[in-house]
């Protein structure tokens, strides 16, 4: 009985929703409609329009984009968008109380006074708060646009008055009821200011365009970030030991991070935040069999309060319930990937692995553990802070947040430590590993070289701590992804195209290729598909905008100054030199982010082959 009443509430809930977003989308087709009549202006549907709202061309095309964004914002159930529309139906009907008659007219009320009825029976589901921060913005951006209006109905004063007889005096209420018309109704321009129409159009468009901006501060969305402190970092340490299939997980512990814990189930997610989208870094850390309650969870949990889901750094160990569950997915890359018990390199395909390590080794290079749980030692402490001033001084940007770890000397909980020192016994470079496989793996996370440190000492560092995980019995090793390594140009997904655009032209902002071919010199024993996950199924913008933001904030200012910088170069060079290639301005470390197959089956171009 109980579970037939649950089975008809959830068909009514269904029913309901199906309405409501039939009638946004009908009132976004309908914004749509009135934009486009606006570039029609003597047709007489168009004509007959402007008459029922009482609008101007201009009035009309900038209400109908304000409409237009509100039903956006509608669909994802926005609380304080539902608010402004009602405010909107109850307005547009009681103006339209005073002009009844014509049948277009009368229709308009009709579907705005149904609208109105909806949306209220409704009202229910359009729950998404907006956050408490953005209301001094919203006020702010409103105010604007109310002082672009008082300026335009000064300016209208002013030419009104010009065109009077001798200068006669001119209501300042048929001024005002003029400058309000020219910007929200069917107002025409006075005669003497015939001539402005420059001023007119700038002051029209800056107050509408602060409407639009406030409604959209307005109805920014605001989520409940879950408090957490040293138990839920323990417990997340406790979770990620555990159950920890990616290599990005660990990173879940950075103070970056926000962790949301199940409620139903035990696990955890890492997660930030940008505008409207929630940025994931590697999958849901639970047991196997709760991992599809914990998704949907925190799938309800973002679309509760109206924002995107990007995930990034995933794996293809959960693949099928990511797509079972509605997300669309892309591949982002390759992890280069060692079985340590099968890792060697002998023969001609660890001839450049060799090569490095001996040169290395000739210099004196000898590489130790820190093991920092044991026993603090402040010459060390400050060895690895000035590795890192230098490493960061040769660089033209600062550390990736988000995707990458920090030292952490202060709490290293379950990282390893190596550094190398030269003949003299002075540290040049360090690299710190971060576990995954519940401890049976650790990654390459954070890396730093000083320098004077001689070349072939990351090699060594890598070599001769895998050997120590190899000792101890653990099974696989990790460099992290190589980003946009190995997708296919062929492939029918558009953003995988659209990646493998910036994987072939975008080597200027980033170092995809570079850092594709650092981490192979190391000859991985496996390449692991690495996925871009996400919910809507379509990618939005904003979405990718996030993903770049989130992991630095200036990167999108420093890759297009870079990328500028690149074109440049390489068209001075072949004005000088058709064959020379010049090389990508920016040095990226090989670990700059976290089925086997073999790695970038793609064509090399003859400047990848060089290098190489």
């Amino acid at each position: 009985m109980n579970h037939t009443l649950l089975n008809n509430q959830e068909r009514a809930r269904q029913l309901r929703i199906r309405i409501e977003n039939i009638t946004i989308l009908l009132l976004a087709v309908f914004s749509f409609f009135l934009f486009l009549l606006t570039f029609f202006p003597f047709s007489r549907i168009s004509q007959a329009m402007q008459g029922s709202f009482e609008m101007g061309r201009m009035v009309q095309r900038a209400f109908s984009i304000v409409l237009f964004v509100l039903s956006l914002q509608l669909w994802k159930r926005k609380r304080n968008a539902w608010t402004i529309a009602m405010g909107i139906f109850v307005l547009n009907f009681l103006r339209g109380l005073i002009g009844m008659g014509h049948p277009l007219h009368n229709g308009i009320m009709v579907f705005d006074l149904l609208l109105f009825i909806l949306f209220f029976i409704t009202r229910k589901d359009f729950c998404c708060p907006a956050g408490r921060g953005n209301r001094r913005q919203t006020l702010f951006l409103a105010l604007f646009a109310i002082i672009g209006v008082l300026i335009h109905v000064g300016i209208t004063w002013h030419y009104m008055r010009l065109g009077t007889a001798d200068g006669a005096s001119v209501s300042f209420a048929d001024s005002f009821t003029q400058g309000i018309s020219m910007i929200f109704g069917m107002g025409s321009l006075p005669a003497s200011m015939a001539d402005r129409h420059g001023t007119e159009f700038v002051l029209f468009w800056f107050s509408w365009g602060c409407i639009l901006a406030a409604i959209l501060c307005a109805v920014r969305p605001w989520i409940q970030k879950q408090a957490h402190g040293s138990q839920e970092i323990q417990h997340a340490r406790t979770l990620l030991n555990l159950y920890s299939q990616n290599p990005c997980s660990y990173l879940a512990l950075e103070d970056d991070k926000c962790l949301y814990f199940g409620h139903s189930v035990d696990g955890v997610l890492p997660y930030g935040t940008v505008g409207d989208t929630i940025v994931v870094n590697g999958d849901p850390v639970c047991r196997d069999e709760d991992f599809p309650a914990l998704l949907t969870e925190f799938r309800e949990f973002c679309q509760n309060s109206a924002h995107n889901i990007f995930f990034l750094g995933l794996t293809d160990y959960y693949l099928r319930e990511y797509e079972k569950q509605g997300f669309g997915l892309v591949k982002s890359g390759e992890e280069a990937r060692f079985k340590l018990a099968d890792y060697e390199i002998s023969g001609k395909k660890g001839a450049k692995m060799r090569m490095n390590i001996n040169h290395a080794t000739k210099a004196g290079v000898t590489v130790h553990e820190y093991k920092v749980l044991e026993k603090r030692d402040p010459a060390l402490d400050r060895e690895f802070d000035r590795i890192t001033d230098e490493w960061l001084d040769g660089k033209k940007s600062g550390m990736l947040p988000f995707t990458m770890g920090t030292v952490g000397l202060e709490n290293p909980m379950d990282k390893r430590y190596f550094y190398a020192l030269n003949s003299d016994g002075k540290m040049v470079a360090f690299i710190v590993f971060v576990p995954f496989l519940g401890k049976n793996g650790y990654m390459a996370d954070v890396t730093r070289h000083g320098k004077d440190a001689p070349s072939g000492v990351m090699e060594t560092i890598i070599y001769e701590a895998f050997q120590v995980f190899k000792e101890e019995g653990i099974g696989y090793g990790s460099l992290g992804v190589a980003p946009l390594a190995g997708l296919e140009n062929d492939s029918p997904n558009p953003v995988e195209k659209l990646l493998c655009f910036a994987y072939d032209h975008l080597n200027d902002c980033y170092g995809f290729r570079d850092l594709y071919r650092a981490k192979e010199k190391y000859s991985p024993t496996e390449w692991v598909p690495s996925y871009y996950i996400y919910l809507p199924k379509i990618p939005t913008p904003d979405m990718f905008y996030a993903l770049v933001t989130i992991q630095n904030p200036h990167q999108i200012r420093e890759a297009a100054e870079d990328l500028v910088k690149g074109w440049a170069q390489r068209l001075r060079n072949k004005r000088t030199s058709p064959t020379h290639q010049s090389k990508p301005s920016r040095q990226v470390s090989w670990a700059a982010s976290s089925s086997t197959k073999q790695p970038d089956t793609r064509k090399q171009t003859d400047a990848d082959k060089k290098a190489d």
